[in-house]
């Protein structure tokens, strides 16, 4: 019995160590600025869009981008929008081509690092990704976030989560 035991051992022993030390030297595909693990970037857009996004001024990760933030006119209240509700300037709602409708995301303006929660529930024009815009942010949001005088700002973009139901004021 003691003989069984030192061959096991002397066979295990070895081969733990060997898959630990593969396991340590193996590049992991890690995202620390992720809020979650579930991947809420639309692939279908993303690939659909590839040809279209400004690689110099957009970048992506898993559930976090880096881009350009714009907000929307005053003109869009009360148009419909890709969710098929009634958009109003009021609410923390946002419009992007790269998360999944419905996506709760957490905004932060670069210059200044204020953050606002909002709702992913409508769609840009392709073409704004060819001037690196990445989400437009109803007037709401875009003032909670303190966008600047020009209508654009450098943002973070990170997913934390799902909900159909818009964030409240915070």
């Amino acid at each position: 019995m003691n003989i069984k035991l030192s061959f096991l051992f002397i066979l295990v022993f070895p081969l733990l160590s060997f898959i630990q030390l593969v396991a340590q030297n193996t590049p992991q595909k890690i995202y620390p600025t992720s809020l979650t693990t579930i991947n809420y970037l639309d692939t279908a857009a993303v690939k659909k869009y590839q040809k279209k996004i400004d690689t110099h001024r957009i970048k992506i990760e898993l559930n976090h981008i880096t881009g350009i933030a714009s907000f929307y006119s005053a003109n869009f209240d009360g148009t419909l929008t890709a969710t098929g509700e009634i958009f109003k300037n009021s609410k923390y709602t946002a419009a992007c081509n790269l998360y999944k409708l419905n996506t709760l995301v957490r905004v932060t303006n670069m210059r200044n690092g204020k953050s606002v929660l909002v709702r992913i529930n409508d769609r840009m024009h392709p073409n704004m990704l060819k001037l690196g815009r990445v989400v437009d942010l109803s007037t709401a949001a875009a003032q909670k976030i303190h966008l600047s005088s020009k209508g654009i700002v450098k943002v973070t973009l990170d997913a934390v989560g799902y909900s159909k139901i818009n964030p409240k004021k915070q």
